[in-house]
């Protein structure tokens, strides 16, 4: 209805014209004006507007033909009226279609714009989604990594420039992200923040990821404030369409809370097996004491001299008892004084054999099988014997109703595949083994891990003191070997004892003339310093009984007092471990600055102080492990006196 209004301009235009002629009123070119208002009402209104627009204004030309009004050339004949009704009609509606084509056009286009316009309004919507998304993902990302303090950083492999560090990785060693990439960029970085024992890590991780290998590696780093921190890396190459590695991108972390608890663990589980090795050792040197103190005691109790041998010999064994426990305990320390020989373990199972039945009873039978041109080992012989005798001992106890007991011994070269696949922590080359093998009722796999333990036994009260197994470990350890265990409940267990072949040429023994011991021609001056007053006292006795002159000293710097006031001495006999500034190596170093040729033994308790060399030390010097026997120490010093006087 809105656009059929715009047929009333036509209208009014048609009444106007009609009532000018009527009334005599003169109007401008009427029939343009009426044209004009077709015109409009079929630009304006549309297709039905300018076609009633039209023919209004046809039938008023019509008209004007019939009553005589108008142009010529207009109204003068009906061809005329008939073309100039035609035209106003096509004018009309022509315009008219126009307009609703582009009222068509321009509303196809605003529901396009609006469609556009919706899609564009879903697609910001789901992007802000997305970015929503991210943000929150990545927020959550880098709340975890600081959560987690892990480390994110690149290099370039060509320039070794390092690309992005990021503040926690930097933070690591104590710097700030710029001062990180500014101090390891280039090709010879600074890595004065790495440790220096872990250097080769570092390189060698390098090394593997530029070949394209994926690492996993640890070291310490040194930090300014907080010291030592061990760091665990991930590090993956990057590579390129081409196969070519162009970078390194990894992953860091600070492990070092983790790494001091494995060490707080590590120094409880030790204190642990102290205290149980300490309840252990002295339940044993307990015994051995009563026995010693009993025996004394009765021999200063009775007045039958005629008794005191037997006693003596007794306390003397119990003595002995307790200096073979110091050496076991050592042994499982693997800090015992061994003195390895050559030897073929073949003579040592088959000398073993030879009186092992007063070991085990007549219902375990004994099978050998040994290996045809054994290699030879060097090992010290009393231990591998006791070893023997210790796994026989536990192969007994496992089979009390009988069995079988097999021993064999095989020559093996052990490479670094059989090292990975076994797990073995010796070195690749030629070893000997021997098994020893028995049917008994098995280990149980919770226990296996804890038969070299110190003290552990699931024996009976009184049947074993747990220390075998853990003093055989020890010794082949120590010696340089290694030791397995195999074992089924029900079925048996088996001990694999390796130990490194000798490659050595086989030297025949020379046979050394027996040697007596030293006897002072004339007065032989001997400084002996030792803080033990018992023990001063025993070795004074001992070498004043032959014939020696004894000067003493309880600490180094006491003897060191005595030798300056008198250079008499012929001989420094010293302990190496005493209270006061001077142990034993500087008391000799001290003395030797004024007497270098002075000779000089040194005592001991402790295998490893036995066995020090230098800081006064020479390597003609003898040391001796306590306690020293009589002839022990008798022998030391008639050897060293005898080699002083054929240098003179």
């Amino acid at each position: 209805m809105i656009k059929l209004a715009w047929v009333l301009p036509t209208v009014l235009a048609v009444l106007a014209v009609e009532v000018s002629f009527r009334t005599g009123m003169a109007i401008p070119i009427p029939f343009l004006i009426i044209v004009v208002c077709v015109v409009i009402a079929g630009s304006m209104g549309g297709q039905r507007s300018g076609l009633i627009s039209g023919l209004i204004a046809s039938l008023f030309v019509f008209n004007s033909y019939l009553v005589g009004f108008g142009p010529a050339t207009l109204t003068g004949s009906l061809l005329q009226v008939a073309l100039g009704s035609v035209l106003f009609t096509l004018l009309g509606t022509l315009l008219g279609r126009l307009r609703e084509q582009r009222d068509t056009g321009i509303q196809a286009l605003r529901d396009r714009e609006k469609t556009l316009e919706t899609s564009l309004n879903e697609q910001t919507e789901e992007k802000n989604k997305q970015v929503t998304m991210v943000a929150e993902s990545e927020a959550r990302l880098k709340t975890a990594i600081r959560i987690a303090r892990i480390g994110l950083f690149s290099y370039e492999k060509s320039t070794g420039t390092c690309t992005f560090c990021s503040e926690q990785y930097a933070a690591h060693f104590g710097l700030m992200p710029d001062e990180y990439i500014t101090k390891t960029s280039g090709h010879s970085p600074d890595l004065s923040h790495i440790h220096a024992d872990d250097l080769h890590i570092i390189v060698n991780a390098i090394a593997r990821l530029n070949d394209g290998e994926d690492q996993v590696y640890e070291y310490r780093a040194l930090h300014p404030d907080h010291g030592i921190r061990y760091i665990s890396e991930i590090v993956e190459p990057v590579i390129d369409e081409n196969g070519k590695v162009i970078a390194n991108t990894g992953t860091s972390i600070d492990v070092t809370e983790l790494r001091l608890a494995e060490m707080r663990l590590r120094q409880s589980q030790r204190i642990e097996a102290v205290g149980t090795l300490t309840g252990g050792v002295a339940h044993d040197f307990n015994n051995l004491l009563a026995i010693i103190l009993g025996n004394l005691e009765l021999c200063l109790e009775t007045g039958r001299k005629d008794d005191w041998k037997a006693r003596i010999e007794t306390a003397v064994d119990a003595t002995n008892r307790g200096a073979g426990l110091t050496k076991n305990l050592l042994s499982f320390s693997r800090r015992a004084h061994l003195k390895p020989t050559r030897l073929n373990l073949n003579h040592n199972v088959q000398n073993t054999m030879s009186w092992c039945a007063r070991v085990l009873p007549k219902t375990i039978n004994i099978e050998t099988s040994l290996q045809a041109g054994l290699w030879d080992v060097e090992v010290d012989e009393t231990s591998i014997e006791t070893s023997i005798i210790n796994i026989l001992l536990n192969a007994r106890d496992a089979m009390p109703e009988g069995g079988k007991v097999t021993i064999e011994t095989a020559n093996m070269r052990i490479g670094e595949e059989y090292m990975l696949e076994r797990g073995e922590d010796i070195e690749p080359g030629r070893y000997v083994m021997l098994a020893i093998s028995d049917t008994g009722h098995g280990i149980p796999a919770e226990k296996l891990e804890h038969v070299f333990e110190p003290f552990f036994t699931d024996k009976g009260v009184g049947r074993g003191s747990g220390l075998g197994l853990s003093m055989v470990h020890g010794f082949i350890k120590q010696s340089g070997g290694a030791i397995r265990i195999y074992s089924e409940v029900g079925v048996g267990t088996t001990f694999k004892l390796y130990f490194k072949a000798t490659t050595q040429a086989l030297v025949p023994p020379k046979r050394e003339p027996h040697k007596q011991f030293h006897i002072p021609s004339e007065r032989v001056e001997i400084l002996l310093a030792e803080d033990e007053e018992e023990v001063l006292l025993i070795l004074k006795r001992i070498l004043a009984n032959a014939g020696y002159s004894v000067t003493t000293a309880a600490t180094g710097d006491e003897a060191l007092e005595i030798f300056n006031t008198d250079l008499r001495f012929d001989l420094v006999l010293t302990d190496i471990v005493m209270p006061g500034s001077l142990q034993g190596p500087a008391l000799a170093k001290a003395i030797r600055l004024i007497d270098p040729n002075l000779p000089c033994i040194f005592l001991s308790g402790y295998a490893s102080e036995a066995t020090v060399h230098g800081n006064g030390l020479k390597p003609s010097d003898i040391r001796l492990m306590k306690p020293v026997s009589r002839q022990e120490l008798l022998s030391a010093v008639s050897k060293t006196l005898s080699s002083v006087d054929q240098s003179n």
